[in-house]
């Protein structure tokens, strides 16, 4: 059997033992309103709050009864939490064993269950002390952050208009110097990290308490981060009731201890007045509390706490949880530019911090750059892949400083190949002219790479490098669990292919016709030919960007042009003739035999109708 009734604020569950379910929730459409009790086939409802209340769930808790003075409580809720008188927090899915009586709170509902033997739970138990109201606003709402300048912490609203009631109510002087001292130590938590210890040292002596500590709160237990106390007192501990109620009904308490003391461990000097104020998450949830009591003397008497005491304590909890959302919002900012880092300088990682809706996609006028290693697979077979780790990694940090130390932004390795990028997150005016200065930083670098790093067989490192430039989507690419940075949109497609066209035309370093446009005077460039990419529809004009021209070069690219322009107009005479004058002073040079060989097969098959657009074989 099971009975509810209602005394004031307090709905009290009387059940005997049976073997039917008990479940605890929210008035649905049909059912009456609460308390009220709606037997079931399966399982029997308890209805314990109207339809307005959504703290509480429709389904909300499941209770077993195991004995007589005994039941098992389970949080059948998907989202919210229950806490028990204890302290206990019941999260959802959690279960538990309880002896009776049992009181648990949520949604503004206070449920006492009791069994056949307990000893009823009075309606006015928790109520022995005074209360001010609930604090208005969590941290989220009040903490001073660059954008605001405000004090953190400060109570808004009602909670500003009631102190300002008690100013009036009280003594000019002596509330100017406490509100003096709160300014100051509100500032602190703002800025300092050791502010707990300082304003529990604050409200001793404001509030003239013998001890003052800050607490936090885990979930089921309390713990002291910070305690002042004008005494050494090894045996102090707070009170558990005290706690417990700031807890249930998270809103600062205070009074005298009386019959309920019983929970402060005894000294030579008796505790006749405690006060308590909840600390506050970004969520509303207690997560600690700022405690203070006073102690009789021998032979003197101490002043009961009164309102602006407790309204002093409150304000003083409310500066803690500013100040320990700044630490969260300070650590999540140091784990984000740790992460930032990992792919961009840290001027940039510093920016992104900064503003992280950079993160979020957008448009950017960027140059990409990929670079690949040259006959990768050849050389890791005769390595060991010890060694061959060694290398990469050398490879990779040597051609990532060159990135860095033109303020690139690194997007990604991806086997033997780097991505990097110029112009996102944030403009940068001459990005292709960066993208370009970095190809050619890498290619200098390989001299004293492969001087520290010999491979076997007299090989060595070499690299393809393809620059594109156009505009991108650049966001964040990974994904929620993992963060990446990077550029989407078909110019990156073709800085890839680009990168892959390098080997057919025996050459490092080539750029496309955007990016060519963009370097006209800055960089030595020579046009090469037009090419078909993989999954490419337009052709794309291909350039050779020249690290070290010979003091010949410009009559060399301006004798190639001549050729180029030739083999465009079927001209195939022309075009092998210059092109053989080329290669007899410069055999080294692979666009030019390229170029010649294309022209010779295309000779001695006697199609003079060739297209001079070359479609490459693959990426």
């Amino acid at each position: 059997m099971a009975r509810l009734e209602k005394l004031d604020s307090l709905i009290r569950l009387q059940i005997e033992p049976l073997d039917r379910v008990l479940e605890i929730g929210r008035q649905t459409k049909d059912e009456p309103p609460p308390p009220g009790i709606i037997p079931g086939p399966n399982l029997t409802r308890l209805v314990i709050a109207n339809r307005e209340q959504v703290k509480i769930g429709r389904r909300q808790l499941q209770i077993e009864v195991l004995g007589s003075n005994q039941i098992r409580l389970t949080n059948i809720n998907d989202t919210s939490s229950v806490t028990l008188s204890t302290g206990l927090v019941l999260g959802p899915g959690e279960t538990t064993d309880l002896p009776l009586p049992a009181r648990l709170i949520g949604g503004g509902i206070e449920l006492s269950i009791e069994g056949p033997e307990s000893e009823p739970i009075s309606a006015v138990d928790t109520h022995e002390f005074q209360s001010l109201p609930p604090i208005a606003r969590s941290p989220k709402s009040m903490i001073s952050m660059s954008k605001r300048q405000s004090l953190p912490g400060l109570p808004q609203h009602q909670d500003s208009e009631s102190l300002v009631a008690l100013i009036r109510n009280s003594n000019p002087n002596q509330m100017f110097d406490r509100l003096g001292q709160l300014v100051l130590v509100l500032q602190r938590a703002a800025s300092t990290a050791d502010f707990e210890k300082e304003i529990a040292w604050t409200v001793l002596k404001m509030v003239n308490l013998d001890r003052a500590a800050v607490l936090k709160h885990d979930g089921k237990v309390w713990s002291v981060t910070a305690l002042a106390k004008e005494r050494d007192d090894d045996a102090w501990r707070p009170s558990q009731k005290l706690l417990n109620q700031v807890l249930i009904e998270r809103c600062t308490v205070w009074g005298a201890p009386g019959g309920s003391g019983g929970d402060i461990t005894e000294s030579v000097e008796f505790v006749v007045a405690i006060v308590a104020a909840p600390i506050l998450n970004n969520a509303g949830e207690v997560v600690g509390a700022v405690y203070g009591d006073r102690r009789l003397g021998v032979g003197w008497n101490r002043p009961a706490i009164d309102k602006i005491d407790a309204k002093m304590v409150e304000i003083m909890a409310c500066g803690v949880a500013g100040g320990w959302a700044r630490m969260e919002q300070e650590k999540a900012a140091v784990a984000r530019r740790a992460q930032f880092e990992r792919f961009v300088t840290k001027e940039v990682a510093l920016q992104l911090e900064e503003d992280p809706d950079a993160l979020i996609g957008r448009d950017a006028e960027v140059t990409l750059l990929f670079c690949d290693i040259a006959g990768f697979s050849h050389i890791t077979e005769q390595l060991s892949p010890a060694e061959t780790f060694r290398w990469i990694n050398a490879v990779m940090d040597r051609l990532s400083e060159c990135v860095l130390a033109t303020k690139g932004t690194l997007v990604d390795y991806i086997g033997d190949e780097l991505i990097a990028m110029w112009g996102a997150p944030f403009p940068v005016a001459d990005h292709a002219a960066a993208a370009a200065e970095t190809a050619i930083r890498m290619l200098t670098s390989l001299k004293t790479l492969n001087e520290q790093f010999p491979l076997p067989g007299g090989e060595s490192t070499r690299i393809g490098i393809g620059l594109n430039s156009g505009k991108v989507r650049v966001g964040n690419t990974g994904s929620e669990h993992k963060l990446k940075y990077g550029p989407l949109g078909s110019d990156v497609n073709i800085a890839s292919r680009v990168q892959g066209a390098t080997r057919y035309l025996r050459t490092p370093v080539l750029v496309t016709g955007a990016t060519a446009s963009l370097l006209e005077g800055k960089f030595c460039t020579r046009r090469l030919c037009s090419v078909r990419l993989k999954n490419i529809e337009d052709p794309v004009e291909l350039f050779e960007l020249v690290a070290n021209p010979a003091p010949n070069w410009h009559q060399f690219a301006e004798q190639y042009e001549v050729a180029l322009k030739a083999w465009g107009q079927h001209q195939l005479q022309a075009t092998i003739e210059a092109l053989s004058q080329l290669v007899a002073n410069a055999s080294h040079d692979g666009p030019t035999m390229v170029l010649l060989s294309r022209a010779v097969d295309v000779w001695s098959r006697d199609n003079h109708d060739y297209d001079p657009v070359w479609t490459l074989p693959s990426k």
